[in-house]
């Protein structure tokens, strides 16, 4: 859940330039990509497969959810693409197969989602993303921090499948608690 210790360590790396937290942010983060692959996995074998999903379709490609190239100057660094490069380390040590591609960017300005209603952050994140590397027939899962309505992953994922990738799931190191 995204409060108390995850809170704060996920805010001191993304606003205060901790960048040594991204070592165990990443990891964190790897956990919930080896999960997305597991769940694949688990799926394809209920459905009779013989082979691995993951073989079966290429290298898993892990696309993390960029910021705007402003705010990556301002912070000085891109928390989540750092989380992304050692979340990819820890998965080969886990021995599987998977590769980073900075496949996304903001094509636009996007407001501040903080405090924002889900229906508004879809909004506001509608066409926001481009794909600037070649994912057609790559089996991707979108990689982020934090999921708060999950508005930012749909639209990453949006335009990752008009891309023709095939978009598997999303891993984020972090979930906020649900207001009902």
């Amino acid at each position: 859940m995204y409060e108390g210790v995850a809170r704060a360590v996920i805010v001191a790396h993304k606003e205060r330039g901790r960048t040594a937290l991204a070592r165990p942010l990443g990891r964190a983060l790897a956990r919930s990509v080896l999960a997305v692959l597991a769940a694949l996995e688990a799926g394809a074998r209920g459905m009779g497969g013989s082979e691995s999903a993951v073989e079966s379709t290429g290298v898993p490609v892990v696309v993390p959810v960029p910021s705007s190239a402003a705010v990556v100057r301002q912070r000085g660094h891109d928390a989540t693409g750092r989380m992304a490069a050692v979340a990819v380390r820890e998965i080969h040590a886990a021995g599987v197969r998977a590769v980073r591609v900075n496949a996304l960017r903001q094509r636009r300005h996007v407001a501040d989602q903080a405090g924002l209603s889900g229906t508004a952050r879809s909004a506001n994140l509608a066409g926001a993303f481009e794909v600037v590397s070649p994912v057609a027939g790559r089996r991707v899962v979108v990689a982020d921090d934090v999921v708060t309505s999950g508005a930012t992953l749909a639209e990453a994922a949006r335009a990752l499948r008009a891309a023709g990738a095939d978009v598997v799931g999303g891993a984020t190191v972090a979930a906020t608690p649900r207001r009902w």
